[in-house]
C-alpha cells in the first residue's frame, strides 16, 4: 500500500470524529449559514425521487414537479417544520422542473434531468477555455469570478457564447457551500449547451474521497446538512443512489479540448490506450461495490475479490494516479515524461490543478498550466486559441486580466 493510501485510511476515523464535533456545534454556527434552496437540496433516486430540503423558519413545506412544458405532474406538502422530505413516484426518465420551499416563505426552482451517459473525452473547435482549479465550496467567489470573466450574468445565465468552461475537480470539502456549488454547475451545463457553449466537470481526488466515505475535510455547514437529515454526508453523493452522485459518475477523469489535455493531478506513465478507456474504467469502478469500501482496512471478500479492491486502490489513490499526481507542479525535471504524454495524445498543453500555488502559472516552457490556488476560487485561467496553441491569461476577482508568462 502506498503512503498516500495509508494516510487517507489513517485519517478517516479522525474525519468522522471531526464531523461529529462539528455537528455538535450546529446550533451555535447555524445562524451564519443559509440552508434554503439548493444550499441543502438532497435528492435520492431509486424507484422514486426522494427530495429533502430545509427552510429558514418552521412552516409547512411544499414541493411540485412539472413537465418541461409547464404541466403539473405532482404536488406534495409537509408538516410544519424546518426539515422536509417528500417522495415522488417517478424515475426521472424525462427532464422535469422541481419547485420546492415553504408554503409561507421562499420557493425555489431546480430543473432535473435524466441520468446522463458518460461524457465525451475529446472536444474540438473551442476558441476560448475558462479553467477553474479546486473551488472547494467557495460559491460566492466562484460566482464573482465567472461574472467578472463574462461567463455568466447577474442572474446566473450563461453569456459566454461558444466558450468552454472546465471545472478541474475538487469542488468538495473545506468550504461551506459545496452542495450549492454542485447544483449551480449541474444547472449551468444545460444553459451553456443551449447557447452553444460547454461546461466540463473533471473529477478530482476530493470527489472520490467524499463518495468513498473519507470526510476528514468536510466543512461545518455541509456536515450539519447531512446530520440534520440523519444520513452520512457520503450518502448525499452515493454513486448509485443519489441524484448528484449519479451525475458525478457520468463525469470524466481526463478530457482533451483541441490540443490541451486536462486532468486534476496530472498524467504520467499512462497505461491506457485512450482517454475514453480511462474514463470508462473510472465510471465502472465508481459504481462497483468495492469503491465504497476503499477506506476500510480490508476488503469484503464475500461481495468482491481482494484483487478488485486492490486494483481500485491503485487506480484511484496511487501516487501516479491522474487524480493525485503532483510531479509537474513540484518538479521541473520531468520534461521527457511530459513530452511522451503530450505526444501520446497529440497535445501541446497539459492543464492541472490539485497542487496549490499563490497564483496561476505556466511551466515547462508553456507546456503545463496550473490552476489550483492557495486561496481557492480567487483566479481563473483563460486559454485563448492562437493557431494550434493557446495563449494563457488569468482573471482575478476584480475582473482584471493579465497574461501569464511561461517559466522553464
Amino acid at each position: 500500500m502506498n503512503k498516500q493510501v495509508y494516510i487517507n485510511k489513517l485519517w478517516v476515523v479522525v474525519g468522522v470524529i471531526s464531523v461529529g464535533l462539528l455537528f455538535g456545534s450546529f446550533v451555535r454556527y447555524a445562524p451564519q449559514f443559509n440552508y434554503e434552496g439548493t444550499n441543502a437540496l438532497y435528492i435520492e433516486i431509486t424507484d422514486s425521487l426522494y427530495v429533502r430540503w430545509l427552510t429558514a423558519k418552521a412552516a409547512p413545506g411544499m414541493a411540485e414537479l412539472y413537465t418541461t412544458d409547464g404541466n403539473l405532474l405532482a404536488e406534495k406538502t409537509t408538516q410544519p417544520g424546518k426539515i422536509h422530505k417528500v417522495a415522488f413516484a417517478t424515475n426521472l426518465a424525462n427532464e422535469l422542473t422541481l419547485r420546492f420551499g415553504s408554503k409561507t416563505g421562499n420557493v425555489f426552482t431546480q430543473k432535473l434531468k435524466p441520468l446522463e451517459s458518460p461524457a465525451p473525452a475529446v472536444f474540438t473547435g473551442a476558441d476560448s477555455v475558462f479553467v477553474l482549479g479546486d473551488v472547494h465550496g467557495e460559491y460566492n467567489k466562484l460566482i464573482t469570478l465567472l461574472t467578472h470573466a463574462g461567463v455568466i450574468d447577474s442572474r446566473l445565465n450563461w453569456v459566454a457564447g461558444h466558450a468552454h468552461v472546465v471545472f478541474l475537480g475538487d469542488l468538495f470539502d473545506r468550504g461551506n457551500d459545496v452542495t450549492r456549488v454542485l447544483w449551480f454547475i449541474y444547472s449551468l451545463e444545460d444553459k451553456a449547451r443551449k447557447a452553444g457553449g460547454n461546461v466540463h466537470l473533471v473529477l478530482g481526488n476530493h470527489e472520490l474521497m467524499v463518495m468513498s466515505k473519507d470526510l476528514r475535510y468536510l466543512g461545518p455547514k455541509e456536515a450539519a446538512i447531512a446530520a440534520t437529515y440523519g444520513v452520512s454526508y457520503s450518502d448525499m453523493y452515493h454513486p448509485t443512489k443519489a441524484l448528484l452522485g449519479q451525475w458525478l459518475v457520468s463525469k470524466p477523469g481526463i478530457i482533451k479540448i483541441n490540443k490541451a489535455i486536462f486532468a486534476h493531478g496530472g498524467i504520467v506513465n499512462f497505461p491506457y490506450s485512450s482517454l475514453e478507456d480511462f474514463n470508462r474504467q473510472t465510471a465502472k469502478y465508481l459504481q462497483h461495490p468495492a469503491f465504497l469500501d476503499l477506506m476500510n482496512d480490508k476488503p469484503d471478500t464475500l461481495a468482491y475479490s481482494r484483487q478488485e479492491w486492490e486494483d481500485q486502490l491503485r487506480f484511484f489513490y496511487g501516487s501516479n494516479s491522474p487524480f493525485w499526481y503532483r510531479g509537474y507542479v513540484r518538479y521541473d525535471t520531468l520534461l521527457p515524461q511530459l513530452n511522451h504524454m503530450l505526444k501520446q495524445f497529440q497535445s501541446k498543453l497539459h492543464v492541472v490543478a490539485h497542487t496549490p500555488l499563490k497564483s496561476i502559472s505556466v511551466r515547462y516552457n508553456g507546456k503545463v498550466a496550473t490552476a489550483d490556488l492557495e486561496k481557492p476560487a480567487t483566479e481563473l485561467l483563460l486559454l485563448v486559441a492562437k493557431g494550434k496553441k493557446y495563449a494563457p491569461y488569468k482573471i482575478n476577482l476584480q475582473g482584471e486580466v493579465s497574461a501569464v508568462k511561461p517559466t522553464h
